[in-house]
């Protein structure tokens, strides 16, 4: 069964040349830990974090949300909140010792207000006990994975790693009707996330799996994670299954696909979004053609913040298209921007507190900077991480490329609508176009 469009339209999208002009941020005085001082003014400078891949396999996701986070910012004026933005940038490498020094040299050492970034769940889940010693939030942009039991410190404007798969669960068991589907994935936290996904919503809807005792195929991740797949395409090549469904990202990505044709495999191939979302794309064109995947956004989709949103992106980037890690990227400034504005307009609001704690791996030459600075945000008048943190709450609904979308109350992730994509031509360029929406997910 082929899904049929459902009529929406479809833009192709002209290339033009724009000139970024540079932001002129003023400097600061008196500025201590992660909150500002008494004397606070509209020309007092805020510090931020931000924190991407920019080593290692995901490196390609972490430029594209460094694009967007700047794009957003010059649509801001280099402000947030009315405030002129420093912004630090830090490498979350591998996702996990990397990531952690990162995070708190910029949290000890640079004194920033809040961190924005990670690419990966496995940043997330590092940074996390980090998050509730300093009592510095996180605005998450790529990876959210199920094992943060209290977020207070972690707000995502991208996904619950467990809710892509979900979404077309539904949806592939209509299609396949009796048949079984083949799935298979990364055998790390987010891989597991966005498998386990799937896996539970397509048995409670009545699929089964064609995998060998009926449970998911995972491919190694540590050291390094999988690119050669030939063992595992001569197991679904037998088993003939009714689909193949899959999670992959970045060069695993690419090279599963281009595997995937070169063994000549005809079985449908359904997937998280992310198999052929940015640099995958790009580098598969037509041998992605015929995918059909399961998002939060596709740069078809036809609302008015998208079509200025492309508009902007392919204006600033060669007539390049826009991906989700943009967009993510782009919504967590205009959450910052309005959130920064809600805590100078109510800095007395109550700061939340988190119900629990985990302990942070041990650095004892650095624990104590981060302790010290935490209370002296909490002692602090002004915008502090802690003001801010309380005012994420009261941020509202973002007007989104992907569609509107606000912070849910459990888990501080986007409810949001997912759409089926299937990769197809638009004139010169390779897109997701958008066939229908699936499902609102987020809580």
């Amino acid at each position: 069964m082929t899904p049929q469009p459902n009529g929406r339209r479809h833009h192709r999208w002209r290339t033009a040349t724009a000139s970024i002009a540079a932001t002129t941020l003023l400097a600061v005085a008196g500025c201590a830990g992660s909150s500002l001082s008494d004397a606070d003014t509209t020309a007092t400078e805020i510090r931020i974090g931000l924190i991407v891949p920019k080593s290692g396999p995901y490196k390609a996701i972490g430029d594209d949300q460094a694009a967007g986070w700047r794009l957003a910012l010059e649509k801001l004026d280099g402000k947030l909140g009315g405030r002129p933005v420093k912004v630090i940038e830090a490498d979350e490498g591998d996702g996990k010792a990397t990531a952690l020094a990162s995070a708190r040299k910029l949290i000890e050492q640079d004194k920033v207000l809040a961190l924005v970034g990670g690419g990966t769940a496995d940043t997330v889940q590092t940074l996390y006990p980090l998050l509730n010693e300093s009592k510095v939030p996180l605005i998450g942009m790529g990876g959210r994975p199920s094992t943060i039991a209290d977020p207070t410190y972690l707000w995502s404007t991208s996904w619950l790693s467990q809710e892509t798969g979900a979404s077309i669960a539904g949806y592939l068991r209509m299609t396949v009707g009796n048949g079984r589907v083949w799935v298979i994935g990364p055998d790390y936290i987010g891989g597991r996330d966005q498998i386990g996904g799937f896996v539970t919503a397509f048995r409670k809807a009545g699929g089964q799996l064609a995998n060998p005792g009926g449970e998911p195929t995972w491919t190694p991740w540590a050291p390094a994670p999988t690119t050669e797949f030939s063992p595992y395409l001569t197991k679904i090549k037998e088993a003939k299954p009714a689909a193949v469904y899959t999670f992959y990202a970045g060069a695993s990505a690419i090279e599963f696909v281009k595997q995937y044709r070169q063994y000549g495999i005809t079985t449908p191939l359904y997937a998280s979004g992310f198999l052929t979302e940015g640099a995958p794309l790009a580098a598969l064109k037509e041998q992605a053609k015929g995918i059909y995947t399961a998002l939060n956004y596709s740069s078809t989709l036809d609302n008015a913040a998208n079509r200025d949103f492309v508009r902007r992106f392919t204006s600033a980037n060669e007539g390049k298209l826009p991906n989700v890690y943009h967009v993510c990227a782009w919504d967590a400034a205009l959450v910052l921007d309005r959130a920064i504005a809600e805590a100078l307009a109510q800095p007395d609001a109550p700061a939340a507190t988190p119900t629990a704690t985990a302990p942070v791996p041990s650095n004892p030459a650095s624990s104590s900077p981060a302790a010290s600075s935490a209370a002296a945000s909490a002692a602090a008048t002004g915008l502090t991480s802690q003001t801010l943190t309380a005012a994420l709450p009261r941020v509202g609904s973002i007007d989104s490329p992907r569609g509107a979308w606000q912070f849910g109350p459990t888990n501080h992730t986007p409810v949001q609508a997912y759409y089926l994509r299937e990769v197809a031509q638009d004139g010169q360029v390779w897109v997701n176009r958008t066939v229908q929406t699936l499902t609102t997910l987020g809580s």
